[in-house]
C-alpha cells in the first residue's frame, strides 16, 4: 500500500523515494486525498516498521493533527523507541532529524496545539540524539522558549560523552531561543562558551554573546 501512497505521483509514475510526493502536496492538494490510506498504514500493526514510519512523516508534513501525538510519543521514548534507527543516514540515526523536519513543514497546514506539543517534545531530545539543522528549523517559532530553555539547562549539566556534537547542537538551539526570548539565552550561551569555544559554537552564539578576540 505504501508504494501507491508515497511512491506514485498523480500521473501514475512510480518514484524512487517518497519525498517527491510529500513535497508535491505543499502545492497540489489532491495528494492530501491519500491521508486516510496513510492513517491506515500507521495503525496497521502488521505493516512494516519502515512503512509505518514513512506514513507518520508524510502525515506530520501535511499538518494532520491526529498524528502529532504519535510523534510526541516517539520523542518521549527517544532512543528506546522501536523506530529509533528506522532511517539511517551517514552511519547515524536519521529518524529524529526526519521527524523534526516533517513537523516543521506541518506548520504550512496547521498551527494546532498538537503540532506545537510535538515540536516541544522533539526539542526535549536535543541533548540526547542527533538532529542537525531540522530541529533548529522546527524550533524556530513562538511557543518553544520553555522547551528550549529546559533542554539547554539539562544539556549543560550533563557530563556523559555523547555520540554526536552535543555542544554544537545546543548552541544552535540557543541561537533559536535568543530569537524568541533573548534574555533567557544569554546565560546558557555563556555557559556553552566556557565549555566549548570552537569556531562553530561561537558562530551560533555570536548573536547572543558577541565574540571578542
Amino acid at each position: 500500500m505504501i508504494r501507491e501512497l508515497l511512491f506514485r505521483d498523480l500521473g501514475g509514475t512510480y518514484l524512487t523515494e517518497p519525498r517527491t510526493v510529500i513535497e508535491a502536496a505543499f502545492d497540489e492538494p489532491r495528494y492530501l486525498e491519500r491521508v486516510p490510506g496513510l492513517r491506515a498504514v500507521v495503525t496497521d500493526d502488521s505493516a512494516r516498521r519502515h512503512h509505518r514510519y514513512l506514513a507518520v512523516v508524510a502525515l506530520a508534513s501535511w499538518g494532520h493533527d491526529p498524528v502529532y501525538p504519535v510523534v510526541e510519543g516517539i520523542a518521549e521514548a527517544g532512543r528506546r523507541s522501536p523506530w529509533f534507527n528506522t532511517l539511517v543516514a551517514e552511519d547515524r540515526d536519521g529518524t529524529f532529524p526526519e521527524l523534526a523536519g516533517a513537523v516543521a513543514e506541518g506548520r504550512r497546514f496547521t498551527s494546532s496545539a498538537a503540532r506545537l506539543a510535538a515540536v516541544n517534545a522533539l526539542i526535549g531530545l536535543g541533548d540526547e540524539v542527533f538532529f542537525g539543522w531540522p530541529l533548529r528549523y522546527a524550533a524556530d517559532e513562538p511557543g518553544t522558549a520553555d522547551a528550549l530553555a529546559a533542554v539547554l539547562d539539562r544539556g549543560l549539566d550533563r557530563t556523559d560523552e555523547p555520540d554526536f556534537d552535543r555542544n554544537a547542537q545546543l548552541a544552535a538551539l540557543c541561537s533559536v531561543l535568543a530569537a524568541h526570548a533573548p534574555e533567557r539565552a544569554v546565560e546558557p550561551a555563556r555557559r556553552l562558551l566556557r565549555r566549548d569555544s570552537r569556531q562553530l559554537v561561537r558562530l551560533y552564539l555570536n548573536p547572543v554573546v558577541p565574540f571578542r578576540a
